[in-house]
């Protein structure tokens, strides 16, 4: 549900203001043509005229596809919960 005059913009839409772009958050509802939003990162609840936002393009959202794959195993990740050899004379048993 969307307010009449806002085409582009609907609830759970992500804007930011037009003039000062670091104000940005997520579309929670509609009163007339004022747009209530949840700003980032301080969760604040702000109205706002509906000309005063713009929609931020969501681009950097992967493919479907690219979310499936598992992420490459790092070949240099070190488990300390086994032991290794430090030194000649010293090991380690879990957590050192």
């Amino acid at each position: 549900m969307s307010c009449p005059d806002c085409d582009c913009i609907e609830i759970g839409d992500v804007v930011e203001h037009k003039m000062n772009t670091n104000v940005f958050g997520i579309v929670i509802g509609f009163m007339g043509s004022i747009v209530i939003i949840r700003v980032s990162p301080t969760l604040d609840v702000l109205q706002f005229h509906e000309w005063e936002l713009q929609a931020v393009d969501d681009d950097e959202i992967p493919p479907p596809d690219a979310a499936a794959k598992p992420p490459a195993e790092a070949d240099n990740v070190i488990d300390f919960t086994k032991e290794r050899k430090l030194r000649k004379t010293t090991t380690t048993r879990g957590a050192a």
